[in-house]
């Protein structure tokens, strides 16, 4: 049963994991005419931080941004470390649709009335907008998909990302 506490609202973005990022994305802009991408290397600062099954691991990924309308497309591509749904992902089904991200509003207070459901999380991090926060549920056994949160830094919009300097 439902309750306020993880009452899911408007999807703000799905996130796509593929083994070659730089032609996935100019696939998508010169066949689809989406773009310009944003492109990102995580870790992008010395605090960031990431956990799997609750554990702190070290890993790397490059990532693509896009607007598609209201919704943001996450091209994902691993690149080092083993212990991350992104890496496994990638080797079980050679990449796809792999989550939808929903914006929270009190994401520890979420994933907590989610615990005592049997609803985990996978894995977690820091943003790559300062101060913001995301989880992934281990959720594809219960809706076939993996269900990412993130909790926006204050005064952040949601779509701007750092530039390199």
């Amino acid at each position: 049963m439902m309750s306020v506490e993880t009452a899911l609202k408007g999807a703000v973005q799905i996130g796509i994991v593929v083994p070659d990022l730089d032609q996935s994305t100019r696939i998508l802009q010169d066949l689809f005419g989406l773009g310009p991408f944003k492109f990102i290397e995580w870790p992008n600062r010395p605090d960031s931080k990431y956990w799997f099954r609750g554990n702190e691991e070290s890993i790397r990924i490059k990532q693509g941004f896009v607007q598609a309308g209201n919704l943001e497309l996450e091209l994902i591509q691993p690149l080092e470390g083993e212990r991350n749904a992104y890496r496994q992902f990638l080797d079980a089904k050679g990449g796809g649709i792999h989550h939808v991200l929903f914006e929270v509003d009190n994401m520890d207070a979420m994933v907590a009335a989610l615990e005592p459901r049997g609803v985990r999380v996978l894995q977690a991090g820091t943003g790559i907008r300062p101060g913001t926060r995301w989880v992934l549920l281990d959720s594809t056994d219960l809706v076939g998909f993996l269900i990412e949160l993130r909790q926006r830094a204050p005064g952040c919009d949601g779509t701007s990302i750092p530039q390199k300097a």
